[in-house]
């Protein structure tokens, strides 16, 4: 049922709970990420503090990967009716979440991802391994592998690369950030249809 049939009280009440439980998790998620980078690694200044890169080329890295990830998601919403049913059935929970709270999720879950998968995890077991990991923490709404979970895959394959070629973890959190809030707005315009929110079929 999607939030926005529930009475305005109800569905102000949900989309707070929600946003409250995601932010906990997400907190936890870089609170990790950060301790093992600080203590294990010691690369937190070199993660986050100033970047040594060149700016244009780092800019000319963002936009690029950004837009090759959109046109990626794009196109298997197109050509697997499954990765499009799951975004529906997303809509229904994402479709109460005004500008604001897109932003603050879209935020939270880039600095925290990143943080964990990005910096703690990936010097112990590189891009590939780490990018799987990555993947899985994307399972459709039956908690199966997916089209959206190998999307995942190529999307922490890509921003690992960015983090090894940059040295910095701020570029891949610009990308994730741009490419998780344009997700979260998108879903609010998804025309939600209950005969397609359950359809699970697969191609």
């Amino acid at each position: 049922m999607s939030i926005n049939r529930l009475p305005p009280p109800k569905r102000a009440e949900v989309i707070r709970e929600f946003i409250k439980a995601s932010s906990i998790v997400y907190v936890i998620m870089a609170v990790v990420g950060f301790e093992i980078c600080w203590w294990y690694h010691q690369n937190v200044k070199a993660l986050l503090g100033p970047m040594n890169y060149e700016v244009r080329l780092t800019l000319g890295i963002v936009c690029a990967a950004t837009f090759f990830l959109y046109i990626c998601q794009r196109y298997m919403e197109i050509q697997f009716p499954s990765y499009k049913n799951f975004k529906k059935s997303l809509a229904a929970i994402f479709s109460g979440v005004n500008l604001f709270g897109a932003a603050w999720l879209a935020l939270l879950s880039s600095v925290a991802e990143e943080m964990l998968f990005r910096g703690a995890l990936q010097p112990f077991l590189g891009i590939w391994f780490t990018s799987v990991l990555f993947g899985l923490l994307h399972l459709d709404s039956e908690g199966n592998v997916s089209v959206w979970t190998a999307w995942a895959v190529l999307a922490g394959v890509i921003l690992g690369a960015v983090v090894n070629v940059t040295g910095s973890l701020w570029p891949a959190i610009v990308i994730h950030f741009v490419v998780n809030f344009i997700g979260i707005r998108g879903l609010s315009k998804i025309d939600l249809n209950p005969a397609l929110v359950h359809d699970t079929s697969t191609r």
